[in-house]
């Protein structure tokens, strides 16, 4: 029977291509994974990696990785079951999602999620886009929120609210430029949704890993532009206050604007639909196929469902 500690080392090496990254990451020795991985190709009489740089699954290893993969999601959706039928109250849910939307829609979901499961340790993880993707494809979180990305076969979503990102920007933004400059970049927006008319407007991005930064990548490159970046973040936040005060454009979720922006700023914006098919999207909760759904996550999933289309009903129009 194969060792599951050496199926687990295994699987993180296979994903690494790399015995030190991968070793960091399990928090033990080089020399302790390499022993274990060696321990299993005795087991199973084939090598499975080869050592050599580049290192690489061999054909035996690309086989046993893919029911490596199955083997390790079985395992833990047996051991999360047991724990259900041994006390439904207790265990641990981790959720993966955003810094923004953590703030925002958390202390509207915990507080349900506590009273009907009070001993259950929730632990919170918050990434972009990608980090956030990774993490649940390892395992590290059972489920995560946010922008649903091109269809992967090995994860289930489940659809939150629609959501465009807009392009954002101030009045005293194009209050810089000549009456009839402003006029026609004004116009060109409202009637074509593309920006091609804002080649020499600065613009506020996320850094990459984001996905409005994702998006503002591919319609730059669609209009063969080379934006003039004035500022680089990772809080979109910031980008937003930042926009609001007329210091550039802005790429931003319809979803997000009217929580996060004040009042004040928002009478002052102009928000321009956006005709790339890139800009509309799905929020969704997503967790990894196959796998077994405790109580907790089950109910964490209905209170964001709830939650979600709530505030999908006060977006900003």
């Amino acid at each position: 029977m194969i060792n599951h500690l050496n199926l687990v080392y295994f699987i993180a090496a296979a994903r690494e291509l790399n015995f030190t990254r991968a070793a960091e990451k399990l928090y033990i020795s080089q020399q302790a994974l390499s022993s274990h991985i060696a321990s299993l190709e005795k087991e199973v009489g084939l090598m499975l990696i080869e050592r050599k740089a580049p290192m690489r699954l061999t054909c035996g290893g690309e086989i046993f990785y893919k029911y490596a993969l199955q083997m390790e999601a079985s395992y833990q959706a047996m051991m999360q079951e047991l724990s259900d039928v041994k006390d439904e109250k207790r265990g641990k849910l981790a959720l993966g999602i955003s810094h923004t939307r953590g703030r925002l829609l958390l202390p509207k979901v915990l507080p349900a999620l506590v009273e009907a499961y009070p001993q259950v340790e929730v632990q919170v993880l918050e990434g972009n886009t990608k980090e956030l993707s990774e993490a649940l494809m390892t395992g590290a979180v059972d489920l995560t929120v946010g922008p649903c990305p091109q269809e992967n076969p090995d994860i289930e979503y489940i659809r939150l609210l629609s959501e465009d990102i807009v392009l954002a920007v101030s009045e005293e933004l194009f209050f810089r430029y000549g009456k009839e400059e402003r006029g026609r970049m004004k116009r060109e927006l409202e009637e074509t949704g593309r920006i091609a008319c804002l080649k020499e407007v600065p613009f506020l991005l996320n850094k990459k890993g984001n996905i409005s930064r994702e998006i503002a990548d591919v319609i730059f490159e669609e209009e063969e532009m080379k934006p003039h970046t004035l500022i680089e973040t990772e809080n979109i936040e910031t980008l937003g206050e930042m926009c609001g005060r007329g210091i550039g454009a802005a790429f931003y979720p319809t979803s997000l604007l009217g929580a996060l922006m004040a009042e004040e700023r928002m009478d002052r914006l102009r928000l321009f639909s956006l005709a790339y098919p890139c800009t509309h999207m799905t929020l969704a909760i997503a967790y990894q196929k196959n796998r077994y759904l405790t109580a907790a996550m089950r109910e964490m999933i209905q209170i964001m469902r709830k939650v979600t289309a709530e505030s999908e009903k006060k977006e900003p129009q």
